[in-house]
C-alpha cells in the first residue's frame, strides 16, 4: 500500500534532561553539522507524517529555535521530570490519533535512517492491528508502533504504561526483527555521545543543570 494511503503519526520525546550527560543537553549535541534534536525530527517528518515533539519548558526555546522549519508541532510537557510515561501520554493528548499507527520516538537515536523507519512501518502495515516493536540480536528496542486503538486506550485516565500494556498482552506485539543495531541505540551518558558521535566532551567544573 503506497505511504500516502497509509500515514502514520508520529510522537518525538524529546524532553528529558540529560542529567547522565552532566551539563550538556544530549539533543543540542551536533551531528553532521546540526543538532541532534534537529537530525532526529527531520528524520521523522521525512516520511511525510504528521510530528508532534515533546520537550520540556527548561529547553524549549532552544529546541524551537534547532527545528526551526520542520514540519512539527512542539508541544511542552509541564510534567517531564515524572519520566518518559508523561511524556507520552501529553504526546497522545496533541495528536489526532486518527492514523492507523502511532509512532513513539526517542529522540537520541542518531544512528536510524529513513530506510529503518520506513522498514519499521512497512512492517507495521503487514499488521496492523499490533504493536510492532524493533528487536535485534533478542533485545527490544525504538521506535514502537501503536495501533489507533491502543494509542486511544493507553490515552484514557488510569490507563497502564506502554510498557506495563504490551508485557500484559504478549499476543499483541508484532517483533520487527532486524540485523540494524542502531534501533537500540541511543544517548544516555558522555560515553554513549563519544561512543555515537565520535567526540570528546569535556567535564564542566560545576553542573548548572537543576537538580
Amino acid at each position: 500500500m503506497p505511504r500516502a494511503a497509509f500515514p502514520l503519526e508520529t510522537i518525538l520525546l524529546a524532553a528529558g534532561r540529560s542529567r547522565r550527560m552532566h551539563g550538556i543537553d544530549k539533543l543540542l549535541l551536533p551531528i553532521g553539522g546540526e543538532p541532534l534534536i534537529r537530525r532526529s525530527a527531520a528524520l521523522h517528518a521525512a516520511q511525510g507524517w504528521p510530528l508532534v515533539v515533546v520537550v520540556n519548558a527548561q529547553a524549549a526555546a532552544e529546541i524551537e529555535a534547532a527545528l526551526a522549519g520542520i514540519a512539527c508541532r512542539i508541544i511542552v510537557n509541564p510534567l517531564a521530570d515524572s519520566g518518559p510515561h508523561s511524556s507520552i501520554i501529553a504526546g497522545l493528548g496533541a495528536t489526532a490519533l486518527r492514523a492507523p499507527g502511532i509512532v513513539i520516538a526517542l529522540a537520541d537515536q542518531p544512528l536510524l535512517t529513513r530506510a529503518d523507519i520506513a522498514a519499521l512501518a512497512a512492517h507495521f502495515r503487514a499488521d496492523p492491528d499490533r504493536v510492532t516493536i524493533p528487536r535485534h540480536a533478542g533485545q527490544r528496542g525504538n521506535p514502537v508502533i501503536l495501533p489507533q486503538a491502543v494509542a486511544r486506550a493507553l490515552a484514557a485516565p488510569g490507563a497502564p504504561t506502554p510498557r506495563g500494556f504490551i508485557d500484559a498482552n504478549p499476543a499483541l506485539v508484532a517483533w520487527f526483527d532486524t540485523p540494524r543495531a542502531a534501533f537500540l541505540r541511543d544517548i544516555d551518558t558522555r560515553a554513549d555521545a563519544e561512543a555515537l558521535l565520535g567526540a570528546a566532551f569535556p567535564t564542566p567544573s560545576i553542573d548548572r543543570r537543576p537538580a
